[in-house]
């Protein structure tokens, strides 16, 4: 009677296992690689504000103003109390943090995120 498990038609559980893993691996990433990206632009953004901060023109309300404005461009839910700006006379500190919801179906997950940039004053 061993003959019948190689019938046509006969799927082995190892193929359906593995069938349904690569689904919600592919849910999982059609989810998330689109907010990796906007928050890596979102990085970039903090990074070139920080780089910025030592020009006189850019001072923290217009940092923190272009921060906001690039955050609801990119519909990361930031506003301006999620912002936090220190500068001395040496060092120039900016922190964004905030909490990015990501749905996927039937969970929500919400990823944390902070962004902190460090740089010195010339």
């Amino acid at each position: 009677m061993s003959w019948r498990r190689n019938q046509r038609g006969d799927v082995p559980i190892g193929c359906l296992v593995g069938f349904l893993v690569a689904v919600i691996v592919a849910v999982i990433a059609i989810k998330v690689v689109p907010v990796m990206v906007t928050v890596g632009e979102f990085d970039k953004e903090v990074k070139a504000m920080a780089d910025r901060a030592n020009r006189l023109e850019y001072t923290d309300k217009r940092i923190q103003k272009n921060l906001v404005g690039k955050a609801e461009e990119l519909d990361i839910p930031i506003n301006a109390k999620s912002i936090w700006i220190k500068r001395s006379s040496t060092r120039f500190k900016v922190r964004v943090t905030y909490d990015y919801p990501i749905e996927f179906p039937g969970y929500t997950y919400v990823w944390h995120k902070e962004h902190y940039e460090d740089r010195p004053l010339f």
